[in-house]
């Protein structure tokens, strides 16, 4: 069964959440690089820093946007049968 989902409404809607989750990623890869490098297993350069500080955003940005697009399929913002808007 296909629906249609209004994807601008979810998001306007969801807004917060969103800027929620976003400042969730940073904030945790940031911890997780300050713990790294306070237990010697990184140096502060930004040549070791940068590349676990992109995968530790990548992982908890994958996560989120999975858990809110399973929320706007699920959500009551479905109008109708034959797919989506975007």
């Amino acid at each position: 069964m296909e629906r249609y989902i209004d994807v601008d409404e979810f998001v306007k809607t969801r807004q917060n959440d969103i800027t929620q989750l976003v400042n969730t990623a940073l904030n945790r890869a940031g911890d997780i690089i300050q713990q790294k490098v306070a237990a010697g297993e990184i140096n502060a350069t930004m040549q070791d820093v940068l590349p676990v500080l992109l995968y530790e955003v990548l992982i908890t940005n994958t996560v989120s946007t999975l858990r809110l697009v399973a929320d706007m399929i699920n959500s009551e913002y479905a109008t109708g049968n034959g797919g989506m808007d975007h």
